[in-house]
């Protein structure tokens, strides 16, 4: 009986979960005036006007270019600092290491939104306001005390005992980082990059005041302008909502096996 119960539970869970993506995604696919009138997940017939609408008379298409340039820059700065970072605190010994490590872990606690005025300040004295991979910076600031948290957390659950039989086979501390810590912290770095993307590909208002110009901004802010002053082209809208949401599905269908390991293994180990 409480398996039934759970079940039940979880179905209801994840009815209620699915039905707003495939309301939007049956949206998309259908006329304002039909959307307005009929309430059913089943179009009455698939129109891809909206997409075509999409693509040729507004902004999308170049923020979607935008989101992925930047994103794509942003996870590289992330990685290169934080896995090597990572690696320094979790595999070595010196005085300052706990004190480096929960000065990253209470970062992770301080809000984006409460430093935005200085970052504008800041960027607009440096004369990056508006540039299209200065906020690339920001974004892997922001996500760097998370991703050093979570990296130490997975590079110290492997036994030292690697270390020196690597350094007594010779390996250099390149050698050991790229042999063999690397390696094995692979699923803690798959799952540092899905966050990372997902809150950066998400992200509305640090795009929306350091980009203001429209050539550069990103696909969340692009989607907030993509209605006229009196009207809201409802079908279209939704369309641009599919076309936000596909890289994120995609990479979760492709990467669900590594992020579920990674999570667990996080939760677990340390």
């Amino acid at each position: 009986m409480r398996r039934v119960l759970l079940y039940g539970v979880l179905t209801a869970h994840a009815l209620l979960t699915l039905f707003p993506f495939l309301w939007v995604l049956s949206n998309a696919f259908r006329e304002s005036d039909a959307i307005l009138t009929s309430l059913t997940l089943w179009p009455e017939h698939f129109d891809g006007a909206n997409f075509i609408h999409l693509m040729q008379t507004t902004n999308i298409p170049r923020a979607f270019w935008n989101s992925v340039s930047i994103t794509a820059v942003s996870l590289a700065l992330l990685i290169s600092t934080s896995v090597p970072l990572a690696f320094a605190i979790a595999r070595f010994r010196f005085r300052l290491a706990e004190y480096v490590y929960v000065f990253f872990a209470l970062a992770v606690l301080v809000p984006a939104v409460s430093v935005l005025p200085m970052t504008f300040r800041l960027f607009n004295d440096l004369g990056l306001l508006g540039t299209k991979y200065g906020i690339a910076l920001i974004y892997a600031t922001e996500q760097l005390p998370i991703s050093v948290f979570l990296l130490v957390t997975f590079m110290r659950a492997i036994p030292h005992e690697l270390d020196e039989a690597a350094l007594i086979d010779g390996c250099g501390l390149g050698d050991l980082f790229l042999r063999v810590i690397l390696p094995l912290s692979r699923n803690g770095i798959v799952t540092v990059l899905i966050l990372a993307f997902v809150a950066i590909w998400n992200d509305y208002l640090t795009a929306l005041v350091l980009l203001p110009d429209q050539q550069n901004r990103t696909l969340s802010v692009a989607l907030a302008f993509a209605k006229d002053e009196y009207r809201v082209d409802y079908g279209m809208m939704s369309a641009a909502i599919v076309f936000a949401v596909a890289p994120m599905l995609l990479l979760y269908l492709v990467l669900k096996e590594r992020i579920a390991t990674g999570m667990a293994a996080g939760a677990v180990k340390g």
